[in-house]
């Protein structure tokens, strides 16, 4: 059987490990950079015409 102790540090290491692990999950799913428009109506006012789609 086990001490107290080790008991007590297993729990522990466990727990820490376990710890955020939906936070993780969730930004290894969905990535940490917001969404942000590439194309917006003042990007393409101020586009060079030969950028400009015809």
């Amino acid at each position: 059987m086990a001490s107290l102790t080790q008991t007590t540090n297993y729990k522990r290491k466990l727990r820490a490990k376990k710890a955020g692990r939906t936070a993780k999950a969730e930004r290894r799913n969905k990535g940490t950079t917001p969404v942000f428009p590439i194309h917006t109506a003042e990007a393409d006012a101020n586009a060079p015409e030969q950028a400009k789609k015809s």
